[in-house]
């Protein structure tokens, strides 16, 4: 334990200088190995949990990055043209999020909607190398995905109305995802049925209008927490 001979104090925490006085402490007595055996105030912070992984991630990752190799070189020897293996290692990969995030995460209930939002827009994609009609995706399929997404969200808020600064982003995101069906429709193929896309682009801009115009405070008060500015 550290000890400043002017204020008669002893430090529990490992500091240069006296936090009364403010004298450097190893210039008044106290030696480097006293401030090695203090312990420090605020201990080293260790990994994420998230990031960290276990053995479950360790297996599953690597199988997953061999599986897509050899398949993509194998793919690619047999036709030039590799096109299923990307569809094979997106589901391979949406299993281990969903995996991962629903069945042993501690997310909330928005943030796993979100996550399995922007995953099923991936996988999806992955498919419209295959199918004959790839625009039905984006007809269809990803306004589906999206509306469903956003009414889920939306109910979940409305049920904890009290609480909702740590859901907002959740909706955003979403509600910018719903814009990209449309725009692909409207850009790739002038000839393909615009209806559900377009439906879910005006619910996705109004659900971001509304959550701005009502909760802009919560929006920055949660930007703030999550980004630390």
């Amino acid at each position: 334990m550290l000890k400043c001979p002017y204020c008669r104090v002893e430090i529990s925490t490992r500091t240069e200088f006296c936090p009364l006085c403010h004298a450097k402490l190893t210039d008044v007595g106290n030696t480097r190995a006293d401030m090695k055996k203090t312990e420090v105030a605020y201990p080293k912070r260790g990994k994420l949990p998230f990031l960290s992984g276990n053995l479950f991630d360790k297996i599953y990752l690597l199988f997953w990055l061999t599986f897509t190799v050899v398949f993509v070189l194998t793919e690619s020897f047999i036709t030039e043209n590799p096109r299923i293996c990307w569809m094979v290692s997106s589901l391979l990969l949406y299993l281990y999020i969903l995996i991962r995030v629903t069945l042993r995460g501690g997310s909330y209930f928005p943030q796993k909607i979100t996550a399995h939002a922007i995953l099923l827009s991936i996988v999806v994609s992955t498919f419209s190398g295959v199918i004959s009609e790839p625009i039905v995706i984006f007809e269809f399929v990803l306004p589906s995905v999206y509306l469903a997404s956003l009414l889920a969200i939306s109910v979940f808020i409305a049920i904890n109305y009290k609480h909702p600064d740590r859901y907002l982003l959740n909706i955003i995101s979403i509600g910018l995802l719903s814009v990209l069906p449309f725009l692909i429709v409207m850009v790739t193929d002038r000839h393909a049925n615009p209806i559900m896309s377009a439906v879910t682009l005006s619910l996705g801009i109004t659900a971001i209008a509304v959550t701005c115009i009502f909760k802009a405070r919560h929006i920055v008060n949660e930007l703030k927490r999550k980004f630390h500015i």
